[in-house]
């Protein structure tokens, strides 16, 4: 048997095993095939009720339990959170440049901008600020 045929084999295994626990899960605890109608239309908004009901617990079920286990998940969660607190750094830092433009007036908030990242010791401070951390490095 070839690589491909177990690979196959070893999916649809793994369909029915979730088929099944889907079944098993809906009739128990959700209540799959309890509809007494006659009508067709009846059984089918039933049956597709219980698979929504199945799909949004088994969604807050992955959520709740990635989110507290998942390294990953709190790795791209931080990420997120450090890409955000960047924005807001460098909005505040515009927001200053144009305080310093209303200070200074008569210079234009590039030229001061400009002067700012052309000057080293300036630009090392913003870079320092502005940096990743090592481990976000790997991530990426």
């Amino acid at each position: 048997m070839g690589r491909k045929s177990r690979s196959v084999l070893r999916t649809r295994k793994n369909l029915c095993k979730a088929f099944h626990k889907f079944f098993k899960e809906a009739k128990q605890l959700l209540g799959l095939g309890r509809c007494q109608s006659n009508d067709c239309d009846a059984q089918i908004a039933d049956t597709t009720i219980t698979m929504i009901q199945h799909i949004l617990l088994t969604l807050k079920y992955r959520f709740e339990h990635y989110e507290t286990k998942g390294a990953l998940f709190n790795q791209v969660r931080e990420g997120i959170i450090q890409l955000r607190l960047d924005e807001r750094l460098w909005g505040l830092f515009v927001e200053l440049v144009k305080l310093i433009e209303t200070l200074f007036d008569g210079v234009d908030e590039m030229e001061i901008l400009e002067r700012i990242l052309n000057d080293e010791k300036a630009y090392e401070m913003i870079n320092r600020l502005l940096r990743c951390e090592p481990e976000m490095k790997i991530a990426a």
